[in-house]
């Protein structure tokens, strides 16, 4: 974790998460997390929609927020889990994963049947829950022997209510496509079994 509130702002290019740049994606996650994610992980990004969103500088991707839906269990509203937000070692503390989280939270607000979001962080990782925080996240529960190759294995639930979050413009950023504000597209929220740690390792830089 090394975004901070006073971080220089390193100048990005966001675009949205389509085939074309797949492998792309998955070239950073192998370079930033330990975890090796299946397909699955990569449908549930594309089924997001804009929440799910690729940071370049030039032509490298050196950032990404991967997010899935889900229905509530009533079916009355869904909610955003953020499965990953990872920045490669070289363009941290430019306050890039802070302007991919604003941005998904931005399109989470913009989708009126999005209630929450919400996301696991290893219970030891004060950082990333001192990160979150400073967004609005609250601590939700505790989870017991939730990773199986971590020590502690233990997880911290972090949620924010999607109402309290306040839409606000990104600065040092420029949209790949047409698209240049928080919209909300039409996605596919899915009834989701409990999340497992192969996709749900979150870690953010």
């Amino acid at each position: 974790m090394s975004d901070s509130e006073g971080d220089k702002l390193t100048e990005v290019t966001f675009r949205d998460f389509t085939p074309e740049n797949e492998a792309e994606l998955r070239l950073l996650n192998s370079a930033i997390f330990p975890i090796r994610y299946s397909d699955k992980f990569y449908v549930e990004c594309a089924a997001a929609g804009r929440v799910t969103q690729l940071a370049y500088v030039g032509t490298e991707l050196v950032g990404g927020i991967a997010c899935r839906l889900e229905l509530t269990a009533d079916k009355s509203g869904a909610r955003m889990y953020i499965m990953t937000v990872g920045v490669l070692a070289p363009y941290r503390n430019g306050a890039i994963g802070t302007r991919l989280l604003q941005h998904a939270l931005n399109e989470g607000r913009a989708d009126t049947f999005l209630q929450d979001a919400y996301l696991h962080v290893q219970s030891n990782n004060d950082d990333a829950i001192a990160f979150y925080t400073r967004f609005g996240f609250k601590r939700d529960q505790l989870v017991l022997n939730y990773y199986k190759r971590l020590d502690p294995p233990d997880a911290v639930v972090l949620k924010l209510d999607l109402k309290e979050w306040k839409v606000n413009t990104i600065e040092g950023v420029e949209y790949g496509g047409e698209d240049k504000g928080p919209q909300h597209a039409h996605r596919q929220p899915q009834q989701m079994p409990p999340p497992t740690e192969e996709i749900l390792s979150t870690t953010c830089s």
